[in-house]
């Protein structure tokens, strides 16, 4: 089953991520101009990453979310994605309950399993072998919690007995996210998630996923209709191509430990604004409906950047 025409001509959204800092950490100034810029502009989410141990500095995802949710009124707040796997479920579900209800209902629960860095998963005593099954029970509980006002639950890793969160979310159905490329992934993504988020995956990749997307989905009896699939598209534009491709090749460097270069040209934007453009067209016509914007420059860029962003969100939605 592909998925429906309908759902490829619906207006794109647009999320601006925040993850690993390749340089000196954003002030609370920055954060704050940041996320008064990005609604400004007109995002549709806030979207943060996670990480506990990590090459570069990294603010924890829940304060950073809870500080955009303070600032902002109108845009979603995202977690794009939680490291599930190194959190307690309950613990988890009572903080992402607790942020809906303060946000006033505009929260997305992205997850994923991580295992790139051992180390943070040797920090939290967490068998990394274990982070794909560990995952899904954490799916299974917080769901559980979000939806059911007393909620048991006995599984491998996890037992739960009469178990409760109060306040839980604002949200009927807090929509969960499930980030990843890998099999595992998408079968997680078809039976717990309510969109899909890659990072990483090409556009010929990415169009050959939401394929397979779409099979696993009909298998678990579930529509595509309203269905998230994203991307991260990792930008920075730059009237010089050239200035461009090599400062993002070298935060991606820092922040990631990859080769920069080849990591922005498969995966990525660096340049003037059309050819930026273009590539987020390449990206729907793949079939995403969601993509993320990955600012690779220090938070004292952030403005221009989200300016220049601002130009693409308007052309796309424009048809142009």
């Amino acid at each position: 089953m592909a998925i429906d025409v309908a759902a490829r001509l619906s207006a794109p959204t647009f999320g601006l991520a925040l993850g690993g800092f390749s340089a000196a950490v954003a002030t609370r100034a920055q954060i704050v101009g940041l996320a008064r810029d990005a609604e400004a502009v007109g995002f549709d989410s806030l979207e943060v990453g996670d990480h506990v141990q990590w090459h570069r500095p990294i603010f924890e995802s829940t304060t950073l979310m809870a500080t955009f949710a303070a600032l902002t009124s109108r845009v979603r707040i995202a977690s794009d994605v939680v490291i599930l796997p190194l959190r307690d479920p309950v613990l988890m579900a009572k903080t992402i309950a607790s942020l809906d209800v303060l946000s006033g209902g505009r929260v997305t629960f992205g997850v994923g399993v991580g295992g790139d860095n051992p180390a943070e998963y040797t920090a939290m005593r967490i068998p990394r072998a274990e982070r794909g099954s560990r995952a899904d029970e954490s799916l299974d509980i917080v769901r559980g919690l979000f939806e059911q006002e007393r909620f048991s639950y006995r599984g491998r890793h996890f037992t739960l007995e009469d178990a409760a969160i109060a306040p839980r979310p604002l949200q009927l159905r807090l929509p969960i996210w499930v980030g990843g490329t890998s099999e595992a992934a998408l079968r997680r993504a078809a039976r717990h998630g309510d969109g899909w988020v890659a990072a990483f995956a090409s556009e010929r990749k990415f169009a050959r996923l939401v394929e397979d997307l779409s099979v696993l989905l009909s298998a678990e009896g579930r529509p595509t209709a309203g269905y998230t699939l994203g991307t991260f598209l990792f930008t920075l534009i730059d009237d010089d191509a050239k200035r461009a491709r090599a400062h993002a090749a070298e935060h991606v460097h820092r922040v990631y430990q990859l080769d920069g270069e080849a990591i922005v040209d498969r995966f990525g934007a660096a340049g003037p604004v059309e050819p930026c453009l273009e590539r987020v067209h390449r990206y729907l016509e793949a079939g995403a409906r969601h993509v993320v914007l990955y600012p690779l420059c220090e938070p004292a860029d952030w403005p221009r950047q989200l300016e220049r962003f601002g130009e693409v969100m308007t052309r796309v939605r424009g048809g142009r």
